[in-house]
Parts: C-alpha cells; sequence; structure tokens
C-alpha cells in the first residue's frame, strides 16, 4: 500500500550497514528506510512472500509501506519501546531466536532465507517479538545446500545462551562485550572441562574451535554439481530442523529464586495490612489518572506492572536482577499483559552504542518523556544509598521520565531495609526527613495526595507535573 510523500529524515540517528537499505528515524517520528534499486526490487518481493505476509497478520514481522514519489522508501511504524539484547532476559532472548528460526523454516519453503540472524533484527511489544529487517530475506540459490547465516546464528543467540544457562555469565556483560556475538574459540576457554563434551557445546563450541574455525570465516553454503534443489531443500530442512532441537535444549530453566525474587511476599518490609494499603493507593492512582503507558523503575517481579497492564496501560518495567524480570517476561506473556520486562541497572544505564554512538539509543534517550506515569517503588532509598545520586538529582531524572504524572514511595533512613542497605554508612542519613524529599520534588511536581503505610517507615505520593 503506498503513502504520501516519503518524510525526510533526522540524521541524528540510523542503520547503515545493509547495502541496500539505510534506516533512519524521520522528523514525524515514522521509521524510514531508504533503498537502492536493487533493494527497491527485493522489498517488493519481500513484501509478497507468504511467509512475511502470515507473520505480519500476526504481530511478528514490522509493517512496511511503499512512498509514493521517487526515490522509492519503505516507511515503517514506530515499535513503542525498542530494546536490545544487553536489555533482554532469557526467556526473551530465547522467544527471539526462536522467532528467527520459525522466519527461516518457512522462507525455505519458498525458495527463500534470511541473510542475517543476530538478535538486533528483533525488537518487542510487550512479550510479542517482532522481525524488524525487512530486508534480510534473500533468494536461495538453486541446489544451496545450508542456510549462509548459520554460523552468525550460532554465535549471536545459541553460544551466548549456553553460556548464560550453563556459565551463569550475564546476557548483557556477553552482549556488551560481543556486539557481533560469541565465536567458538572465545567460548571455549570460558568451559569448563567437562562441559567441553555436553551434548549441545560440543558440535556447537568445541568441535568448531579444534576445528579452527572464527567468526567471520564461515563457509558458503554448497551448491555440488548435480545435486538437485530438492535434494538441498530437504538437506537444509534438517539442518534448520538440528538448530531448532539446540534450540529448545537451550530453553530458560525455571525461575529462580534471587536477592530480591520474593521481595514483595518476605514481610520483612510491609505487613499484609500496609501492602494492601499500598496496591490500593497504586490502583485507585491508575483508576483516577488513567495512563495510556506506564513506566515501572526497579520493578522486581512486576506485581504493580500487572496491576497497571490489567488497568489498560502498556507497560515498560525496568530492573536490575535478571531472575525477577525473567520471572515477569513468563508471567505477563502466560497472562497475555501489554508489559515489557528489561534488564536495567539505573545507576550504570545502557549507553549509546554503535559508530558515533548513533546507532543504538541509550536507556535515557528511550526514557526521556515517553511515558505517562512513572512508578519509583521503593526505589529513591536504593539510588541514594547505593549509588550515592542526590534526592533533587533523582527527582529531576524521574520528572525526565513522565510528562503527566508518578507515584513514588519514600522509605525513611530509620525503616530497616533502609538502614541494612546502608550498613555502616547509615550514619550519614540519620538527619534526612521526608521534608527533604518532598522540598526536592517541588521544583518538578506538585504534590496530589500522600499515604503514610501503616506499620511501615514508608510514604507513597500521588505527583503530577508541572
Amino acid at each position: 500500500m503506498n503513502t504520501g510523500p516519503a518524510p525526510v529524515a533526522a540524521p541524528s540517528w540510523g542503520s547503515f550497514r545493509d547495502p541496500d537499505g539505510r534506516v533512519a528515524l524521520s522528523l514525524d517520528g515514522a521509521i524510514l528506510r531508504s533503498l537502492t534499486p536493487n533493494g527497491q526490487a527485493r522489498a517488493t518481493q519481500v513484501a509478497g512472500l507468504r511467509t512475511v505476509q502470515r507473520l505480519q497478520d500476526q504481530g511478528q514481522w514490522i509493517g512496511a509501506e511503499f512512498s509514493e514519489t521517487a526515490p522509492l522508501h519503505l516507511i515503517h511504524p514506530r515499535v513503542f519501546f525498542p530494546s536490545y539484547p544487553h536489555e533482554w532476559p532469557v526467556a526473551m532472548l530465547q522467544r527471539a531466536a526462536a522467532l528467527t528460526l520459525e522466519a527461516n523454516r518457512e522462507l525455505l519453503e519458498e525458495g527463500w532465507e534470511l541473510k542475517d540472524a543476530t538478535p538486533t533484527n528483533v525488537l518487542f511489544e510487550g512479550t510479542r517479538p517482532v522481525f524488524v529487517d525487512f530486508l534480510s530475506p534473500v533468494q536461495r540459490e538453486p541446489a544451496q545446500l545450508g542456510w549462509r547465516a548459520y554460523g552468525q546464528f550460532a554465535r549471536t543467540f545459541l553460544i551466548p545462551l549456553f553460556l548464560h544457562i550453563h556459565r551463569k555469565i550475564p546476557l548483557r556483560w556477553l552482549y556488551l562485550a560481543h556486539r557481533d556475538g560469541i565465536a567458538p574459540d572465545v567460548a571455549l576457554p570460558i568451559l569448563r572441562p567437562v562441559l567441553k563434551f555436553h551434548p549441545v557445546a560440543f558440535g556447537l563450541i568445541t568441535l568448531p574451535a579444534w576445528l579452527g574455525r572464527r567468526a567471520g570465516q564461515d563457509p558458503k553454503p554448497e551448491q555440488p554439481e548435480g545435486s538437485s534443489p530438492e535434494v538441498a531443500t530437504t538437506i537444509t530442512r534438517r539442518i534448520l530442523k538440528g538448530l531448532t532441537r539446540r534450540l529448545g535444549r537451550l530453553a530458560p530453566p525455571a525461575p529462580q529464586a534471587s536477592t530480591w525474587s520474593d521481595y514483595q511476599d518476605r514481610g520483612s518490609s510491609y505487613t499484609a495490612e500496609g501492602l494492601a494499603a499500598k496496591t490500593a493507593f497504586i490502583a485507585q492512582a491508575l483508576e483516577t489518572t488513567r495512563p495510556a503507558t506506564v513506566l515501572d523503575l526497579g520493578c522486581n517481579t512486576g506485581k504493580f506492572s500487572k496491576l497497571a497492564a490489567q488497568a489498560g496501560a502498556r507497560v515498560v518495567a525496568l530492573d536490575a536482577d535478571p531472575e525477577c524480570v525473567n520471572r515477569l517476561f513468563l508471567e505477563a506473556d502466560a497472562e497475555g499483559l501489554d508489559i515489557q520486562p528489561l534488564v536495567a541497572d539505573l545507576g550504570r544505564p545502557s549507553p549509546c552504542l554503535g559508530w558515533n554512538y548513533r546507532e543504538e539509543f541509550s536507556l535515557l534517550d528511550r526514557l526521556a518523556g515517553r511515558f505517562e506515569m512513572t512508578f519509583a517503588l521503593a526505589l529513591v532509598h536504593h539510588l541514594l544509598v547505593r549509588e550515592r545520586v542526590p534526592l533533587e538529582g533523582i527527582a529531576a531524572f524521574l520528572a525526565g521520565t513522565t510528562h503527566r504524572h508518578a507515584v513514588l514511595e519514600w522509605v525513611a533512613p530509620k525503616d530497616p531495609q533502609f538502614m541494612k542497605l546502608a550498613g555502616p554508612s547509615a550514619y550519614l542519613y540519620a538527619s534526612l526527613e521526608e521534608a527533604t524529599f518532598q522540598a526536592a520534588l517541588l521544583p518538578h511536581f506538585e504534590i496530589i495526595q500522600t499515604l503514610a503505610l501503616p506499620d511501615a517507615q514508608r510514604t507513597l505520593y500521588l505527583v503530577g507535573k508541572h
């Protein structure tokens, strides 16, 4: 379907690595993909593929409209909140890998395949993965054996998953340090001796490393003389089935307990009466303000993210604990809630990445002014104590994330959790009063409502932007 004239692209951000089409954020907020003559022809073919049309109907392949004016452009809808693999919990990475394999298996039946296979080809709408590299499909060569992106899929999906699950290496470390994935010879020294012969690791890491293969040196798919397209397709189908089997063996484990995963239910911070009062206050704030979008900072396992989603809001939930985030992703997906949970440490937020720092936005860039309501529940004292951020800086940051309201929680220095967090430094906060917190808020917010929680040194605030 054609649309109006192609909008002008903003030069401040974009992707330029595909030789057939560059992507930029247009001035009106759409995603604009400029196309070379070859890219124009291929885009037209891709748009007609059954696989692409089916996945688009299911919301798992990015939509695209062709501009009416020359040169031809593609205009894509903007994904609500773009995120990157270094911010994903393990279940999210596995879901992106499964979509990549599903698309490639179906394309094979049409004589096409994905020319590349990386997590950055996938974004998420809530818990739903969306393939966004529209020009990735290419026609296969006659009688081609194998998949040209096989090695890349292994390096960027399977090996990081294996190292995370079996060596407990955080995905954040792996993806921030290795943009193009983990080569087998890099992964091999990380494995314990017994893991080198694990059924998945041996074929994925150990044997390729022993044979001397390195990232970027994948063999070109073969086209043996005299082989038929039917035989080649059958063999390639088996190869993809094998990758699917390996991915299944790397399915995320059941959510594990962590330091913060049972925080809400432990009873050390809230009595049953106090937690009920907190829940009622937040539910009433949602009912009164009816935000369409909510940011839950320090979401833990998502009790209040779910409350917001059930009230009709689109939610992005952040927490530094990967186990909490992974649990929330699985539960939100099972319950059909529009929540995108991400692993993020607000004291060390994701930076801008890529050439000239313009290929991937920083977390703070993506959060700025994006939401109608921000939750900062049992969070302020963590930033104050652990990160030593002044209250004025915390208030300014929170104000920058919302353009309407926020629900905040003040935890007094006498609170047992505050004292535990501060440890030997508790004396630094002995004179800190709630009035100081209120004074930090007032340049940015008006205080609409407060509630002192029963049997706790905690106060909830509903505030509105000036």
